[in-house]
């Protein structure tokens, strides 16, 4: 649960974002389009999509959930499906209202499970999130991508390309060349639109791993620090 006071520039992650307003009302951008989140609303900011929040009264508070679509549509059956989430009218006020509840109580099951962390709470997570995807594809109405928008899609690349290969020695110019980017051209276009430099990026992902590594488990410090992409346990 978050508040309002905090405010994000414009950035990029692999995870789907979902946010369900508890208070108050905070502006939320996707993309090049503001949308409020006032109390009982639900955003879904697809794997990708660039977006920010705009400061807000600090006692507007929203639940965020956030995961991993590899992590949910990792098996085969499932691959296709890993775009659910995006291309979707992001906001519940565009839903009918037999939507807006099944994805509401799905939100909330989540936060408790997660919350108690009773046994079997993460089949239960997992078992809500693919119900919730099964309601996106089959009930939320799909959007019209403007022609605007297609520079995103050159970044949704190499945040694609990055997830898969993070755990590699990879570099802007291994990017660049992969993807068929200048890299200079590159470089600027990921800056500008995820208000991070590539390398910032791909060591935020690198540190990510490791932190899940280290509390989920007894592995040494320096086998960690090789698990995650770092070249040694003094880089690390």
């Amino acid at each position: 649960r978050a508040n309002g006071a905090q405010a994000f520039i414009y950035h990029w992650h692999d995870a789907v974002e979902i946010l369900y307003g508890l208070e108050g009302s905070t502006t939320v951008g996707v993309v090049d389009r503001p949308y409020t989140l006032s109390e009982g609303d639900i955003l879904i900011i697809g794997s990708g999509e660039s977006h920010c929040l705009f400061p807000a009264d600090y006692r507007a508070k929203r639940l965020v959930l956030m995961f991993e679509p590899a992590r949910l549509f990792g098996s085969a059956g499932f691959w296709e499906d890993r775009s659910c989430f995006s291309g979707i009218e992001r906001h519940s006020s565009e839903w009918d209202a037999k939507t807006r509840q099944k994805i509401y109580q799905a939100c909330m099951t989540i936060e408790q499970e997660y919350t108690h962390r009773l046994p079997g709470w993460q089949q239960q997570v997992v078992g809500q999130l693919m119900l919730m995807a099964s309601d996106v594809i089959r009930e939320v109405p799909k959007a019209s991508v403007p022609a605007d928008v297609q520079m995103d899609d050159g970044l949704r690349r190499v945040l694609g390309y990055l997830s898969e290969h993070f755990l590699e020695p990879v570099t802007l110019k291994d990017c660049a060349a992969a993807l068929g980017f200048n890299p200079s051209y590159l470089s600027g276009m990921f800056s500008l639109r995820t208000g991070a430099p590539f390398h910032r990026y791909l060591l935020n992902l690198r540190l990510k791993k490791a932190e899940w590594l280290l509390v989920s488990g007894e592995m040494p410090v320096s086998e960690v620090a090789l698990q995650s992409g770092f070249s040694s346990d003094k880089t690390f």
